[in-house]
């Protein structure tokens, strides 16, 4: 199985990559990172969009607040063509998901 590295950074979010798809294949692509809210009692967590369409969200419940949280990994299967892409991790637009540079953020394809 391979893997390509798409992101690898700390924050804050949003953070958008292009990468080149390695080949016509079925991946899955896995995002984590970690987050924050200012709220207690949330769902907060990454919103994550490939070229431009929202393809899942990777979240966690946290139930105080100022605490960064590691969300639960997604996993979630793609289907791309050979060539360029665009991958944009936000955060998630309800909950009052907050990040900065000391939260990190990784996105990674396995073929």
């Amino acid at each position: 199985m391979s893997v390509q590295i798409v992101i690898s950074q700390k924050g804050p979010l949003p953070i958008t990559a292009t990468f080149q798809a390695l080949g016509d294949l079925t991946m899955t692509l896995v995002v984590h990172g970690s987050v924050w809210t200012q709220t207690s009692n949330q769902m907060i967590g990454i919103a994550i969009q490939l070229d431009g369409q929202a393809i899942g969200q990777a979240q966690i419940f946290s139930n105080g607040n100022t605490t960064h949280r590691a969300v639960v990994p997604a996993y979630i299967p793609v289907k791309l063509a050979f060539g360029q892409h665009k991958l944009t991790l936000s955060a998630l637009p309800s909950g009052g998901t907050t990040s900065d540079l000391n939260d990190f953020f990784t996105a990674v394809l396995h073929y």
